[in-house]
């Protein structure tokens, strides 16, 4: 059982209602400043997510006589959602102006508790938890390793500054590379992905084709920046870009997400990677974008990160990953 220190006890801590929706979009724009950091539709998008529930999910903090949100964590089954083992990730975020002491951890001990009860709900002994923080974060790193979370991983945010000076995208000749079709495609590249990051570190990188389906009817989802490399009736690779016109606006940025560049294993060695990832490129820049963001893992199996920087991609931003085991035995009732 997690302890419960006497100060995380005096933090208000409760659950999420319909009627907070604009007082969580105020805790992360002050959470974020001077950056804005999530549009309306984003954090809309973010709570409207499959299998989760705000209400059961999401903790929230209130401030003092009830005015605006001091804090917020949440908990949610990610990955494929199948997993003997289940990967649930966590993301929270405090108030700067928050006292010290309590918010962060009370926040932190109900998303562990919930997370213990969601292992329970779906019939298994022990699950992962995790979240991630900033490697310059130190208030979140001690709070992290004060609930019993350690470090499992670097992740890096990288940015390509610029989209001129790009290099022709070669496929090989077998390989025919079109947009996804929506409606069409879903069943497919769902297990093209999944086949793809089978091999990813940590296992989070699974997709459930619910979620993919839901996501794909995004009103930011543009298919003809979502590539898919067919050879014959095969998926061998897909390179998926977004670009959100209302975060554009929000942040004065032109700048594209490479979300997903995957290569399933019987395809790699041919050159494939980066053929997508040029070819994103170029259709970001065709629409008007001048940079490109994504992440990577640091030490991701196919060296991927490596690669990224061969074709410009620079490192902004580090994270470190943070895991624990829950067990619905020991968290569940406490």
């Amino acid at each position: 059982m997690i302890p419960a220190p006497e100060a995380w006890k005096k933090a208000a801590i409760r659950g999420y209602r319909a009627g907070d929706f604009q007082a969580l979009a105020a805790l992360i724009d002050a959470a974020a400043a001077p950056e804005r950091g999530m549009t309306a539709t984003g954090l809309r998008e973010f709570l409207d997510y499959p299998g989760f529930h705000p209400d059961d999910d999401l903790f929230v903090a209130p401030g003092e006589g009830g005015a605006g949100l001091m804090g917020a964590r949440d908990v949610r089954v990610t990955a494929r959602g199948d997993e003997i083992v289940p990967i649930l990730e966590s993301w929270g975020v405090v108030h700067p102006e928050a006292p010290p002491g309590g918010v962060g951890p009370a926040l932190l001990r109900a998303a562990l508790q919930r997370a213990g009860q969601i292992v329970r709900e779906r019939g298994r002994g022990s699950g992962i938890f995790q979240a991630r923080c900033a490697t310059d974060d130190l208030a979140t790193q001690r709070l992290f390793e004060s609930g019993g979370l350690s470090q499992a991983r670097v992740l890096l945010t990288i940015l390509r500054p610029t989209l001129e000076n790009l290099s022709p995208a070669r496929f090989p000749a077998n390989i025919a590379v079109r947009p996804y079709r929506v409606g069409q495609d879903e069943e497919a590249w769902v297990r093209a992905f999944n086949e793809a990051f089978a091999d990813h570190w940590g296992g989070f990188m699974g997709m459930s084709l619910p979620l993919w389906t839901a996501y794909v009817r995004r009103p930011w989802f543009k298919p003809e920046i979502s590539l898919v490399a067919w050879d014959g009736p095969d998926i061998a690779g897909f390179g998926h870009f977004i670009i959100n016109d209302e975060q554009n606006a929000l942040t004065g940025k032109k700048q594209a997400l490479m979300r997903y560049i995957g290569v399933r294993p019987r395809w790699r060695g041919i050159g494939l990677g980066v053929a997508l990832t040029r070819a994103g490129l170029m259709a970001s820049r065709d629409r008007g974008m001048q940079a490109c963001l994504s992440g990577v893992d640091s030490e991701n199996v196919t060296g991927a990160h490596h690669i990224y920087e061969r074709e410009g991609f620079v490192t902004i931003k580090r994270q470190f990953m943070y895991r624990v085991d829950v067990h619905a035995e020991s968290v569940a009732g406490a």
